[in-house]
């Protein structure tokens, strides 16, 4: 996969196939697309999918901070695994948001590319004000002779495969269901810092994650993961939320991970907690004896989860 930082650096030689939008997440909706614009560019055609860094809802709602499901890097590791031949992540600025549609096609996408066929999702917009149907958009597109192919919605337990409804879903604890959306494991990737080595002191040590400060993390609570350190897979549960039981004033977000079996110094390395499913809520304990014995108590469950999850492939 060929990647482009802006939409001007990409000049296809060959005629190709098309799509657009954010694919935060790179979610079973995306892949729908994505699937459905590898099969029709086949042998005849090259595959381009154009996306925008930032999301626009991060530029456009200033008084509402945003979060990605995906960090770029991320975004641009789940596209490389479709087949996109060729990957354009062009800057979303307000001035580019005031485009026209009519304009951003005619004077931006038709000059440069040679574009036979644009697949879009079921609620794919561009152009100012996202004020352009479906339908509004084929019409533009026939005087040109390019070919408009709409995917339909994936649906979820009679629910809608979406970028909103994945979020929602995290926040909610709800991990099962943003992992089957998702299709694959939600993720937060970071550097492990230095925290108050208190787990230490309760034979639960800890790994305090650095994680990017616009992913989204989800609902507070203990959860079961799987932890990739140097491509060798750990077991272990992971812990979000402002521990209650032990900060009185501090109330920031703390993402802390007891690895299983794990005895090394991983202070100032890399790794990456992989979401399995949320064992039980945040709470405050009145004591760092409760707290212990909770934690113990959370640690056999996950264990168990982790045994059933084994017997049940």
């Amino acid at each position: 996969m060929k990647i482009y930082s802006l939409i001007d650096e990409f000049s296809s030689l060959f005629p190709c196939v098309l799509t657009l939008g954010i694919f935060d997440g790179v979610h079973i909706g995306h892949q729908k697309i994505i699937k459905n614009l590898i099969l029709r560019s086949k042998k005849k055609y090259c595959s381009v999918l154009l996306t925008f860094q930032p999301h626009p809802k991060e530029i456009l709602n200033h008084d509402k901070k945003f979060f990605y499901l995906n960090t770029l890097s991320e975004r641009i590791y789940h596209l490389k695994k479709t087949g996109i031949e060729h990957l354009i992540i062009h800057p979303f600025t307000t001035n580019f948001s005031r485009l026209r549609t009519k304009d951003f096609f005619q004077k931006i996408l038709h000059p440069k590319y040679q574009i036979k066929q644009i697949i879009t999702g079921y609620d794919s917009h561009i152009g100012r004000n996202r004020d352009n149907s479906y339908e509004e958009l084929k019409k533009l597109y026939h005087i040109y002779g390019i070919k408009a192919y709409q995917v339909s919605p994936y649906k979820l337990r009679e629910k809608i495969v979406s970028s909103t409804h994945i979020r929602e879903s995290l926040l909610l604890g709800d991990i099962k269901w943003a992992n089957q959306a998702l299709g694959y494991f939600y993720t937060l990737s970071g550097n492990v810092i230095r925290g108050k080595g208190i787990g230490r002191t309760i034979n639960f040590p800890t790994a305090n994650l650095q994680v990017d400060s616009k992913k989204l993390i989800p609902k507070k609570g203990v959860y079961a993961v799987k932890i990739n350190y140097l491509n060798n897979m750990y077991l272990g549960m992971l812990n979000i939320g402002i521990n209650p039981t032990i900060e009185k004033e501090n109330k920031k977000i703390k993402i802390e991970v007891h690895i299983f079996d794990f005895f090394e110094n991983i202070y100032g390395k890399k790794i990456d907690i992989l979401m399995i499913g949320i064992i039980r809520n945040e709470k405050k304990f009145d004591s760092i004896q409760e707290l212990k014995k909770q934690i113990c108590t959370d640690k056999m469950n996950i264990q168990k989860f982790f045994t059933r999850e084994k017997t049940n492939r």
